[in-house]
């Protein structure tokens, strides 16, 4: 029987201001609750890692190399369960959009398929075809600069070519979620900030939730609305920083400002912090 069933209005009033406290206060697209993984040898790869990602958001992963970032996205694309604790992907798994996409670090696109076969690839292997997808294509390549390029093979591309071919057939599909396995770490760093710039505009305007692992500090700054911090291995969630700077930005412009260079050097001191911490434990 709920409390409007029993005519107190006081009643109903209390259930309604119980219920509001414990929903919680965002729009949640992840939740991720003391989430632990070992490797079958035995090694503890994540020790309760505990974080909450708003729908719409991009979150940045950074921490020392080898504590279990790229573990947790294998574990949220569903390649492998956790040991335990809790994953809860709060995604429609009924609608037009595909629920998840992930863009991993290697390059995964097909040789033998040139740019506008490789973004399509999902509609090919899923034989969905519509009047909307060559628009959709023909969208995606423009924003990302290959519109001219559209009939070229792999390997006539450069490298940043490449890993915007390979963001673009991971996006293609307007999955609702997107994880991004240092996609971008083989390019050099003027390649990297020029990407970034197409690839936050394009998360934006497809409205997706991004996780994206990275080693690179600023690229997480310059690409992110929070950053986590993870520790060494085992790891579990030491910081979160939130980043100040508006969604719609100019990637390059705010890597001038102070307050970019005040969050690059503390997110620097405490990632020396875990590095130290995890070299000491061992």
């Amino acid at each position: 029987m709920t409390a409007t069933e029993l005519g107190d209005g006081s009643t109903a009033q209390h259930m309604a201001e119980l219920d509001a406290q414990t929903k919680p206060s965002r729009d949640l697209a992840v939740e991720i609750d003391q989430v632990t993984y070992s490797y079958p040898d035995g090694t503890e790869a994540l020790g309760g890692v505990t974080l909450d990602i708003p729908r719409g958001e991009v979150v940045s992963i950074v921490g020392p190399s080898g504590c279990g970032k790229s573990t947790l996205l294998y574990l949220l694309s569903g390649l492998a369960e956790p040991t335990a604790g809790e994953l809860r992907l709060n995604l429609d798994r009924n609608g037009a959009r595909l629920p998840l996409s992930m863009v991993f670090q290697k390059d995964t696109l097909l040789p033998w398929k040139n740019v506008r076969q490789n973004v399509n690839l999902y509609f090919q292997l899923k034989r969905i075809k519509n009047s909307g997808l060559t628009e959709r294509v023909d969208h995606l390549l423009d924003m990302a600069g290959l519109s001219e390029f559209d009939r070229a093979y792999p390997h006539q591309l450069s490298g940043g070519m490449r890993r915007r071919v390979a963001f673009l057939a991971g996006v293609a599909p307007h999955p609702e979620a997107l994880l991004l396995d240092e996609p971008f770490s083989a390019l050099d760093e003027p390649t990297r900030v020029g990407i970034h710039q197409d690839v936050l505009r394009i998360i934006r305007e497809e409205g997706m939730t991004a996780i994206l692992v990275t080693h690179d500090l600023a690229e997480a700054i310059s690409m992110s609305d929070e950053v986590i911090l993870f520790t060494a291995r085992p790891a579990t969630v030491a910081r979160s920083f939130r980043i100040p700077f508006p969604r719609e930005r100019d990637v390059t412009k705010i890597r001038e400002e102070p307050e970019f260079l005040r969050l690059y050097g503390e997110l620097w001191r405490a990632l020396q912090e875990q590095i130290r911490g995890g070299r000491s434990a061992n």
